[in-house]
């Protein structure tokens, strides 16, 4: 793995961030909850959009930062993304995510876009903060964020996936921590 660095996708990129969300084992995350989303199945975890659906959440999400930031994860010396991360305003909270497709997990990604993700969120945007709400069981995830600076808070949701109960925590990350590391 070389240098991580975050692009904004042209509208001509878009059939990355499709194939992701088609392909079971990058989405097999989102598998079993009760997601109340056109084209999800959940059995899978994966999502169908047409390219007009994807054209229309372009419009929606892309260039409309400080209250939402979407870009592609990109390794220096491969000739294409390896994941997405992003954060959208919610309720007075910068909620953010990333995915990393399936075959690049593992191997230590996650935690280089954190920071870079960070870096876009709190220097050049200067929000106050960055938030997400991750199932205990994602071990993996859980460590990549504490790595980056993320503490987890008291706010925890229940969720069921596939009729079973699960505990999700928040993690967060504030500016002020950011800038104190």
């Amino acid at each position: 793995m070389s240098n991580i660095f975050l692009k904004v996708p042209s509208i001509d990129e878009l059939h990355y961030r499709q194939e992701w969300m088609k392909d079971p084992k990058t989405m097999s995350y989102n598998s079993g909850f009760d997601l109340e989303l056109r084209g999800y199945n959940k059995n899978t975890g994966t999502i169908t959009k047409t390219k007009e659906e994807m054209i229309k959440w372009y419009d929606n999400w892309v260039n409309k930062e400080p209250d939402k930031y979407f870009a592609y994860i990109y390794d220096e010396i491969l000739e294409e993304p390896i994941g997405e991360v992003y954060y959208y305003l919610d309720n007075g909270i910068h909620s953010m995510g990333i995915v990393i497709q399936d075959k690049y997990r593992g191997k230590g990604y996650s935690y280089k876009a954190l920071l870079e993700l960070e870096k876009i969120a709190f220097e050049k945007y200067e929000i106050s903060e960055l938030s997400d709400i991750i199932p205990l069981d994602r071990i993996g995830a859980i460590k990549s964020f504490k790595k980056a600076g993320f503490i987890h808070t008291n706010l925890e949701q229940k969720e069921l996936v596939f009729g079973k109960e699960s505990i999700a925590k928040q993690l967060l990350i504030t500016r002020e921590m950011y800038l104190n590391r």
